[in-house]
């Protein structure tokens, strides 16, 4: 160890300028920091701001910067179906910047599963919970993160992995679904009574993965149509191979309304999939038997709507509907 005794003042200068903190030049001479510290701006030596100083000791000492990582990730881009499941979550309610991501939503059930994912896909991550928010404060994970959703879209080596999977593009879809699906059912007038019609609705603003939705359905045969609101399922046939391949979760339930109203507002979407179903099989009974169908007898709005909870309530439990 080098003592005051043997070290210029000049020395001492020359020294922190190279990069040395204060505190290893004080080691170094076996003196106080605030001595050091002193000695330095006798000489006139101007102190680096924090910023600097922890950035030149990084560059020193790599590995110093380590203790403050919280989470690790091995391989930066690598894919796993876990890390897309959790992906698929953050690209439709979620959010990511420099140092964090999290996902955004009124229901617990879509919060316990956006918990689920990020265990799976990155092990024991401390997640936080300030009311509609889930958030994860990560720079680690938050940078393999943006790696992997290109513009908030996926990135090719997702739709790669995609491609080889039906049971995994089903399960993509599924999420997708419950966090910004529809299972739209809707009273229509026609000339001599009511009557419905039925669609299936995947929301997004965004339009590449608005196309990357309608691709995914695509590779399991389920036509579709791309519009502004995202991407629409319009045919009974194509409606129903929806709800059998990839359909939505029991529990996840309407929570989004058309201006102020909205006929199925709190009602179950998977059991809203069921009550499609009925109403197909109630219609191909009805014509059978020579009718103009099971709505022939609707004559307004409201008792459309009567007969639509009515088969709701049968067809999931047949109890109340729960507010």
């Amino acid at each position: 160890m080098v003592t005051f005794a043997e070290i210029s003042p000049s020395r001492l200068r020359a020294q922190y300028e190279s990069g040395m903190s204060i505190s290893e030049i004080a080691r170094s001479i076996a003196r106080s920091y605030s001595f050091t510290r002193n000695r330095l701006l006798e000489r006139g030596t101007t102190l680096r701001e924090k910023s600097v100083g922890t950035r030149l000791y990084i560059d020193r000492h790599p590995s110093w910067a380590d203790k403050f990582v919280k989470y690790r990730v091995a391989k930066y881009g690598k894919i796993t179906n876990q890390k897309i499941l959790l992906l698929t979550m953050i690209v439709t309610e979620g959010y990511f910047d420099r140092r964090s991501f999290g996902f955004t939503n009124s229901q617990p059930e879509l919060h316990a599963a956006f918990k689920r994912m990020v265990t799976d896909a990155y092990g024991d991550v401390r997640i936080g919970r300030n009311g509609l928010l889930s958030r994860v404060s990560s720079t680690e994970i938050a940078r393999d993160i943006k790696q992997l959703l290109p513009n908030k879209t996926f990135g090719d080596p997702i739709l790669d992995r995609l491609s080889l999977s039906d049971k995994l593009t089903a399960r993509v879809l599924r999420i997708i679904a419950d966090t910004e699906g529809s299972m739209i059912i809707s009273p229509k007038r026609a000339p001599r009574n009511y009557t419905v019609e039925s669609r299936v609705v995947l929301a997004s603003t965004n339009r590449k993965f608005s196309k990357q939705i309608w691709s995914l359905l695509a590779s399991l045969r389920i036509n579709s149509n791309m519009s502004v609101v995202g991407v629409q399922i319009m045919r009974k046939d194509d409606i129903r191979r929806f709800i059998d391949l990839v359909g939505f979760t029991r529990g996840i339930r309407v929570v989004r309304k058309h201006g102020t109203q909205s006929s199925w507002y709190h009602f179950d979407k998977h059991g809203l999939s069921r009550l499609f179903l009925r109403i197909c099989g109630e219609q191909r009974r009805a014509r059978k038997s020579g009718s103009r169908g099971c709505f022939a007898d609707c004559r307004t709005r409201e008792q459309t709507m009567s007969k639509l909870t009515r088969w709701y309530r049968e067809e999931n439990g047949g109890g109340p509907v729960h507010w």
